[in-house]
């Protein structure tokens, strides 16, 4: 005896009666302006990459900088919630105003930085 399947039924009569709608690949450059042409989407994407390189070299380089950790620290903030936190960040999302994506924080050897740069915070308010 075999059972009917009626999710691969729907899929089928969904496939068959629904319109392919077109993706339209469309990117505005600096000014605003709509570019429909491959060649200047392409274009502008590496000039936004680019920007974002070489976001670091035009910030201020202190930012960086930071006091490296050790056994005697008294942090509040604990790795294990530092970790936690990390692991709620969804992937694949754009980048805020400091422009760090979240698989850069996802990294494990960015949980340590943050743990630090969150203790700082706290300390100095």
């Amino acid at each position: 005896m075999t059972k009917n399947n009626s999710k691969k039924i729907y899929q089928l009569v969904k496939d068959l009666t629904s319109t392919k709608q077109g993706r339209t690949t469309t990117i505005k450059n600096k000014d605003g302006k709509c570019l429909t042409g491959e060649q200047d989407i392409l274009k502008r994407w590496s000039e936004y990459c680019s920007e974002m390189y070489n976001y670091r070299a035009t910030g201020d380089p202190e930012v960086l900088n930071f006091p490296p950790a050790t056994d005697n620290d008294n942090y509040p903030i604990l790795r294990e919630e530092v970790e936690a936190a990390v692991k709620s960040l969804k992937k694949g999302k754009s980048t805020g105003a400091d422009h760090v994506p979240a698989e850069l924080v996802l990294a494990e050897a960015m949980v340590s930085v943050l743990q630090i740069i969150c203790n700082k915070i706290w300390q100095t308010g």
